[in-house]
């Protein structure tokens, strides 16, 4: 009798340690998974924060050149007409002619001062998104091409300068896509605060477009990925001889 509880108890124990080895293993697999996904995150969330930086530079170098651009062609459209209409005065021995000349190099004066401002690359940190966009628009209709519309209702302001800074260069490829391919004659935007975001709408009276073909164009998957990286939601409707509409909602901060 005594022989068969000691049997029984041996068991016992032998079943004991073998549920708590079975647990020890258990638990180890599940640190050595737990560690694994938490590598894979960090390693997934720095591959995030690369694409992120790396996003924010080239939208960087984008808007230089942008800018340069512009400015190259200001330069040479305006500001070179009126210095050599200077030239052609101070040419001639008419004295009649000094309050022209007065007057056209008050205005060289006037549109270097506005295009050394332009020349400030930091101006999207140094300026609310709404400022930014109200001054690219000024630009646009200075050109004489199309004609502007642009309501800002309420404060939106992205959650950090990056973001404000991928927003705005959205924004100037946007425009360009309207005066490079859509021959419309006006454009409208509107800038709003929404539930948690704002929502930016980009719209033109334009030619339009295919929406399932176009849209898989690398210029709008250049749009789509900067949309994706500071968590905006973005819808782009068009057909032929309907016009174009963006609506972009970012985070507001």
């Amino acid at each position: 009798m005594e022989e068969t509880i000691n049997i029984e108890i041996a068991i016992a124990v032998l079943f004991g340690s073998l549920m708590l080895a079975l647990i020890g293993v258990f638990m180890f697999l599940m640190v050595i998974i737990y560690q694994k996904r938490k590598i894979k995150g960090i390693r997934e969330q720095q591959r995030l924060i690369a694409q992120y930086e790396q996003a924010v530079l080239k939208a960087k170098v984008e808007m230089r050149e942008e800018t340069l651009k512009y400015v190259g062609q200001e330069l040479h459209d305006n500001v070179g007409q009126v210095l050599s209409l200077i030239k052609l005065y101070l040419s001639r021995p008419d004295t009649q002619q000094k309050p022209d000349v007065k007057h056209l190099i008050d205005q060289a004066i006037t549109d270097i001062r506005s295009l050394s401002h332009d020349l400030n690359i930091n101006r999207v940190e140094q300026y609310s998104l709404g400022d930014f966009i109200e001054q690219e628009l000024y630009k646009v209709n200075k050109t004489g091409v199309v004609k502007i519309s642009f309501e800002n209702n309420g404060f939106c302001e992205p959650a950090s300068i990056h973001d404000r800074l991928m927003i705005s260069r959205i924004f100037q490829e946007c425009i360009n896509n309207i005066l490079k391919h859509a021959e419309a004659k006006h454009i409208f935007v509107k800038l709003e605060a929404a539930k948690g975001c704002c929502a930016l709408s980009i719209a033109d009276d334009g030619i339009g477009f295919e929406s399932a073909s176009t849209l898989k164009g690398s210029g709008l998957i250049n749009i789509y990925d900067r949309v994706n990286l500071i968590g905006g939601h973005i819808e782009i409707d068009s057909a032929p001889g309907d016009g174009t509409k963006v609506l972009l909602r970012i985070p507001n901060e």
